[in-house]
């Protein structure tokens, strides 16, 4: 059975999640799991996924609770069995960014300011990001596409109008979407 510091700290988990999540509707982002937010084109699939540290080593420590955000462009055509997070996360922020990803889940120092960061990471890293390569064209020329050759055959694919049924199902269940 879950200590009381693992019970508080998954609570304070799931309202980080909620506080985030009205943030990033406003830009288009659905939340379909726990810990994804997805936003649906045409061929792709821009995601966000926060990962909460420390979640594979079992009960925390102490109250500390610290975050890390990945950028993603699933294909929809991919036949790759997994969300691979392709894209920016905030281990990589630039410094003068200051993004402030973690509180105290017994005081809450710092819970707002870590929610509106996450929130401000998006915006401000994401959002640019996501809009470069916005254009399927560019996934599939420009340089620095995030793409490995799988997805780019499977987005070829699609744009010729031959996507794989099961493929796309495979990207519905990995994003969390309906059926």
């Amino acid at each position: 059975m879950p200590g009381e510091l693992t019970k508080l700290v998954r609570k304070r988990v799931e309202e980080i999640c909620a506080g985030f999540t009205p943030q990033v509707e406003a830009l288009g982002f659905e939340r379909t799991r726990k810990m994804f937010w997805v936003r649906l084109h045409e061929q792709t699939a821009d995601v966000l996924h926060i990962h909460r540290g420390g979640i594979s080593y079992g009960a925390p420590l102490n109250a500390s609770v610290g975050f890390r955000l990945h950028l993603a462009i699933r294909v929809l055509n991919a036949s790759f069995p997994a969300i691979a997070l392709n894209g920016p996360t905030t281990d990589g922020a630039p410094r003068e960014g200051r993004y402030h990803l973690r509180f105290n889940a017994e005081s809450l120092h710092s819970f707002d300011r870590c929610v509106h960061d996450l929130a401000r990471y998006v915006r401000e890293i994401g959002e640019p990001w996501f809009s470069r390569f916005r254009d399927p064209l560019v996934l599939l020329q420009d340089g620095a596409s995030p793409l490995q050759d799988d997805d780019k055959a499977g987005l070829r694919a699609a744009l010729e109008g031959r996507d794989v049924a099961e493929n796309l199902a495979t990207s519905k269940k990995e994003l969390g979407l309906k059926q």
